[in-house]
């Protein structure tokens, strides 16, 4: 069992409920989405999908108005699996959707499918190579794969607040509670973030309180090493590739095809730090170095290092971002390493101005194709 659906499961939780009220808005953004991804609503019209892990099913909800041929939900948490089934209490009849109470890796279907679709879920995992391969293995020729990234920089301002939060909470036991000094503390920063549809609980509980957010560290290039040469690279949200080959001069090889844009992904992967800003590429020495402090944060706040190497790991990405980064981002983390310097409380996290509304592009979602007979 995997640490997302132990914690779930331990507190009856289902941690992404969207407000959705207006149905039609809430199915506009789905297909922008899916258009980022190159996936058009025609795409999964007639088509064989399998979703894994969609919780309470509200983005399913909207995928399926674009009219699957049948749509397969396997969805372990059992919480979110009596949420899901009453969301599609009144389609179930059409006996197109098929709902499994299962882990998907016990899930063995004597079938493949069109689309798969897989977000928010392989990131906290520690077996993700085995569980993408298992995906891989259910995709029919010519398919298309749907699954979500979130690397140690995308997440560094989320994994600062973790830190906060522990300190805040260690002495803390009912989860109740932990959560409504959270929301107290944090409530102003997640105002700052106007797209957002979950609710402020839902956020503190899968981001500050659970530990799945120590294994995220799944970036977009892993992906693409993993894929090889049997997929090629289809579309990403955020869409930061850009890839100005002339057509006739592109790879047909699929691993030298998805070269190109792994390439551009270390060139703008300090992009993914602060959502707020947009940054001209960096080496890619610049950029690996960064991931390297990143990630080594994580480790040290998931091992509960002492706070002074906290704030020496703080210093390196700091020192790293200063060069070519943008000066607002690294405000936010001299005030973080000021915080630590003193008390963390309400009151000082409450005078943070840069702090306060940074955050991390955290989830991307890549999209690619497998490879078929034509393309041997």
């Amino acid at each position: 069992m995997n640490e997302y659906l132990k914690f779930y499961e331990k507190y009856k939780i289902s941690p992404v409920t969207p407000n959705i009220n207006n149905f039609k808005e809430h199915v506009k953004k789905r297909a922008n989405l899916y258009r980022e991804l190159s996936i058009l609503p025609i795409t999964i019209k007639d088509r064989d999908i399998l979703e894994i892990g969609p919780a309470g099913g509200y983005n399913a909800l909207a995928t399926y108005t674009f009219n699957p041929k049948s749509y397969t939900l396997i969805e372990p948490n059992s919480t979110g699996y009596t949420e899901l089934t009453k969301n599609f209490e009144n389609i179930m009849c059409k006996k197109n959707i098929f709902i499994y109470n299962i882990a998907f890796e016990n899930f063995n279907p004597n079938r493949k499918y069109d689309i798969i679709i897989c977000e928010g879920l392989i990131p906290g995992l520690e077996n993700k190579d085995v569980f993408i391969n298992k995906i891989l293995n259910l995709l029919n020729e010519d398919g298309i794969i749907v699954i979500t990234a979130i690397d140690q920089i995308a997440v560094l301002f989320e994994i600062i607040r973790k830190y906060i939060a522990n300190c805040l909470t260690k002495n803390i036991e009912d989860i109740d509670e932990k959560v409504e000094l959270l929301i107290k503390v944090f409530e102003s920063h997640l105002r700052t973030l106007k797209g957002m549809t979950r609710k402020h609980r839902d956020w503190c509980l899968d981001n500050l309180i659970g530990d799945a957010i120590f294994e995220h560290t799944l970036t977009i290039d892993h992906v693409i090493d993993l894929l090889q040469d049997n997929f090629y690279f289809l579309g990403s949200s955020p869409g930061i590739f850009t890839n100005f080959t002339w057509y006739k001069e592109l790879p047909t090889n699929a691993l030298e095809y998805n070269n190109i844009f792994k390439e551009q992904f270390f060139l703008q992967w300090h992009n993914f730090i602060d959502y707020r800003y947009i940054q001209p590429k960096r080496t890619i020495d610049q950029n690996t170095e960064l991931g390297k402090y990143c990630l080594d944060l994580i480790i040290a706040i998931k091992n509960n290092i002492p706070k002074k190497s906290i704030i020496n790991i703080l210093l390196k990405i700091k020192e790293n971002l200063l060069s070519g980064g943008n000066h607002i981002t690294v405000k936010s983390i001299e005030e973080i390493i000021h915080l630590l310097h003193k008390k963390i409380n309400y009151e000082n996290i409450n005078k943070l101005s840069y702090f306060q509304s940074a955050f991390g592009r955290g989830q991307s979602y890549i999209s690619f194709t497998k490879r078929c007979t034509h393309d041997e």
